[in-house]
């Protein structure tokens, strides 16, 4: 069975990034991005069970559109508010800059037994490389 990381990042040169060091790394796990948290909320709503680390962005963009109907792509703490509705199965990171918005995720989480930890983004994309692989590392040796 297969399992999986799933992130939520809508800035492609951090996905990039983030895609590049997870494949090279951990062969077994299958990274999963989403730019928006309705796709991400609909794809954990059958895959949570083989998730091994979620990462989550706050801020998501503004609306686009997309199917020819205005798309919001909410933020991080959508995701978060579904997933307080389910057991905890794996460590969730999440990475913004948004003070109060990651803050309010991060304490709905640990109000209802999820691990999790704040990686907050500095010096334009070196955050990742540093602090948030070196948290995924830890976070997936400790728990997997």
């Amino acid at each position: 069975m297969q399992s999986y990381i799933a992130i939520l990042e809508d800035e492609s040169d951090r996905s990039v990034i983030m895609r590049k060091l997870l494949t090279e790394n951990f062969a077994e796990l299958k990274p999963a991005f989403f730019e928006n948290a309705p796709d991400m909320i609909e794809w954990l709503t059958e895959s949570l069970p083989q998730v091994r680390l979620i990462s989550l962005d706050h801020d998501l963009g503004a609306n686009i559109t997309r199917n020819d109907e205005v798309f919001d792509p909410g933020t991080g703490r959508d995701v978060v508010d579904y997933l307080i509705t389910r057991k905890p199965v794996c460590p969730v990171i999440i990475h913004t800059t948004n003070y109060f918005g990651g803050d309010g995720m991060k304490f709905a989480l640990l109000d209802n037994n999820w691990q999790t930890h704040r990686i907050i983004p500095f010096n334009d994309l070196n955050w990742i490389t540093q602090d948030w692989f070196e948290k995924v590392k830890e976070l997936l040796k400790l728990y997997f």
